[in-house]
């Protein structure tokens, strides 16, 4: 583990950084591999990208899935587990991540599966191939974006939906300071996306929103802090949430 100092440092280069690569992403990524699942496994905020998703969203069953920066693949086995998912693809700039995937989605019993190296914006994929796309907490560390939105509107087929999230732009302070503080890994390479520009690209790429909801008041605790902040959600999802709340995520069909 990286003493605060030199955690903070790599903190600000983040933050200040004008460019990277998806090859930095994945160089992050594969470091992280190892501990990946460790460090999130009592993250209640982790695994509420995917029970909020499943909550939300109107998914069909036996679809065929992308889970794109799919990192240890939670996300496409726990849709496989809930019946969404009858083949699925992930993706990832991490090769390391890729083989824990893998050996993940494979012990779930999903037979028809494959796995894909992402190192730019142009992915082996059909056009139109999936009917469920997922991309959760990943446009941020993308470092262009609006080219990363436009191949998930390219590979969603007509009426399909793409679920993407990211972080809302007021917790960046408290990512960093959980990192510098070692509570939680660090974002690595990244750049959190304001909400409004997160939309446009969503548009841009011939996608509409059909659903946007702000979740995850309070990340982490004890239960009865969990059961509390869920509480304050429900009450104030269209007042408090879009404010303070830690993840945008957004539902969308291609149209």
């Amino acid at each position: 583990m990286k003493r605060p100092w030199q955690q903070l440092k790599d903190e600000i280069r983040y933050w200040t950084q004008p460019i990277w690569t998806l090859a930095d992403v994945g160089a992050f990524f594969d470091n992280l591999a190892a501990d990946y699942d460790e460090i999130n496994e009592g993250a209640h905020s982790y695994f509420r990208r995917f029970t909020d998703t499943l909550r939300l969203a109107e998914l069909p069953d036996n679809a065929h899935m992308l889970d794109v920066q799919a990192r240890s693949g939670n996300g496409l086995t726990t849709f496989y587990q809930h019946g969404k998912v009858r083949s699925g693809v992930c993706g990832d700039m991490s090769v390391k991540m890729g083989e824990i995937c893998s050996a993940r989605v494979q012990a779930a019993g999903l037979q028809n599966y494959r796995w894909f190296h992402v190192t730019d914006t142009h992915w082996p994929l059909e056009t139109g191939e999936f009917d469920i796309t997922l991309c959760l907490e990943t446009v941020e560390h993308v470092p262009q974006p609006e080219l990363w939105l436009q191949e998930l509107g390219r590979v969603t087929r007509p009426g399909g939906t793409l679920i993407l999230s990211t972080p809302n732009v007021l917790w960046e302070p408290v990512h960093a300071l959980a990192a510098v503080t070692g509570l939680h890994h660090s974002e690595g390479p990244h750049r959190f996306v304001r909400y409004g520009r997160l939309r446009h690209m969503v548009q841009a790429a011939g996608l509409r929103i059909k659903h946007a909801e702000t979740t995850v008041l309070i990340p982490a605790g004890p239960e009865w802090l969990l059961t509390a902040g869920e509480w304050l959600e429900v009450r104030t999802k269209r007042t408090l949430m879009p404010l303070l709340g830690l993840r945008r995520l957004l539902i969308c069909e291609k149209m």
